[in-house]
């Protein structure tokens, strides 16, 4: 193991949901070029939940941008609520297709990533913007293998890395990387 490796473990599905609310188009083939040219990364872990036809384009989109994919069986549900007025089931305005989603939880695919590959790389891009990957974080660094934290951007982030001297020179922020990631 190199110390010069470098993997980017990336939770799709919070990145994704976080580019939506951008101003501007998130490349991910620019994400990609971005992960090589400015961190070195070698691997691009991208965790995402799979669903039958229907993110088909944005994972080939992913695949030739360069990212493995680490595609998770997804859960669906219903929401009980009216998106219109809040009440439950009862609205004659609910309609169960229209509420239907989806949610993969990636972070324990993508915390046993980290680990399993940890004799691998030398240092490690997390992207990410939730608490999940808090303590992760602090694990790697105390290994001295993270290189950096991505997260979407300041306000689609936890609050834990907010304000934090431990992390505070390793967190960047995707959202003020617009000239770079824009298509």
């Amino acid at each position: 193991m190199s110390k010069e490796i470098v993997y980017a473990f990336i939770d799709g599905q919070n990145l994704h949901k976080a580019v939506e609310k951008f101003l501007w188009f998130f490349c991910y083939d620019k994400f990609f070029n971005l992960l090589v040219s400015q961190y070195n990364v070698s691997k691009a872990y991208y965790f995402i939940g799979l669903t039958k036809n229907r993110n088909n384009i944005l994972y080939q989109e992913l695949r030739s941008a360069g990212f493995q994919l680490c595609l998770r069986k997804p859960i669906f549900y219903k929401e009980n609520k009216c998106s219109n007025c809040t009440l439950t089931q009862t609205c004659q305005n609910y309609n169960p297709v229209e509420y239907e989603r989806i949610k993969a939880n990636v972070d324990s695919n993508l915390t046993i990533g980290v680990m399993s590959k940890i004799n691998e790389y030398g240092n490690a891009v997390i992207v990410a913007g939730d608490s999940d990957y808090y303590y992760l974080a602090k694990f790697l660094l105390r290994q001295n293998k993270l290189k950096k934290i991505l997260l979407p951007s300041k306000k689609e982030s936890s609050d834990l890395y907010k304000d934090n001297k431990l992390l505070q020179n390793k967190i960047e922020y995707i959202s003020r990387k617009s000239k770079f990631l824009a298509k």
